[in-house]
């Protein structure tokens, strides 16, 4: 396999389409994310959020992202009240840090909601509205950072691969246009969105520990800065060094690496501009391949 096709299409029109055409880059960690990918389509699970495509159409405005943060809000407390708030303001980042505390606190770390009394006689869908919470709490903090971007995640493919140190030696802070890079998919926050967040309500750190076939691209460069951007980071594991240290992770510790893994370079024969330009067409993420 050396390429992926991302193929969107309109959600009133599945016969209207538009193939992205990525190049796999060649090295260890691509064969190894690959496979997570071929697993999840074994399992014919469904690319989870269809509709995740940020800053690229009209679609998934605030109003969107507002609307069903507090529907699922509201349906959670119907079964349990955990928040007993709405989120009025996307831009209030306090809010959007508080939320994903309470999301936090009562889901745990990656499968530890399946040994948790909260589910236990709870329809499914409170599971699911829970977990769907959390995503539309990074959809509003995408929305506003105004960072295009098309994220592809399986939800039902479990998290149980961890990185090597030399997986960790292929992580980068650069954000190239039209690249392709594996997402983060561990419960809590890593040094990157703590620094970002400004959080004070969060409940665990959680540095880059898990990878999965989840996966981004970015349709915009990194403008920040990278030596900025990593003194930030370094700055932070300085002066937190006793809080991760309580939570075994000590200085030089390759699981607190920062970063992304690139996983594919966009293959497409168009200007940045045009390829924007197109995508604006589409708001249904139809498919994924491994060519």
């Amino acid at each position: 396999m050396k390429n992926v096709i991302v193929r969107l299409s309109k959600k009133n029109n599945p016969s209207k389409y538009f193939d992205l055409k990525f190049k796999l880059l060649d090295n260890a960690f691509v064969k190894k994310w690959t496979r997570c990918v071929l697993i999840a389509q074994q399992n014919h699970l469904p690319i989870s959020e269809p509709w995740a495509m940020y800053n690229i159409n009209k679609d998934l405005d605030e109003n969107f992202i507002k609307n069903n943060i507090n529907r699922l809000i509201k349906e959670v407390d119907n079964e349990k009240k955990l928040f007993g708030f709405e989120v009025t303001n996307l831009k209030d980042q306090d809010s959007l840090n508080k939320v994903h505390a309470i999301f936090e606190k009562h889901h745990g770390k990656l499968n530890e909601w399946k040994t948790n009394p909260l589910f236990v006689d709870k329809p499914k869908s409170f599971r699911k509205n829970l977990s769907e919470i959390n995503q539309f709490v990074h959809a509003c903090e995408s929305t506003v950072s105004g960072t295009p971007k098309i994220r592809i995640v399986w939800f039902d493919l479990p998290k149980l691969n961890k990185f090597s140190d030399e997986d960790y030696n292929l992580f980068t802070n650069e954000v190239n246009f039209g690249s392709l890079y594996h997402l983060y998919c561990d419960v809590g926050k890593n040094i990157e969105s703590l620094v970002k967040d400004n959080d004070q309500h969060h409940h665990d750190f959680v540095p880059n520990i898990h990878y999965s076939a989840d996966c981004v691209c970015y349709f915009k460069k990194e403008e920040q800065k990278i030596i900025d951007l990593e003194k930030s980071y370094k700055d932070y594991i300085k002066k937190n060094a006793k809080k991760l240290a309580s939570k075994g992770y000590y200085e030089n510790d390759k699981r607190l690496t920062t970063g992304r893994i690139e996983l594919a370079k966009i293959d497409m024969n168009m200007s940045d501009d045009k390829l924007l330009k197109e995508l604006e067409e589409y708001n249904n993420i139809q498919s994924f391949l491994l060519i």
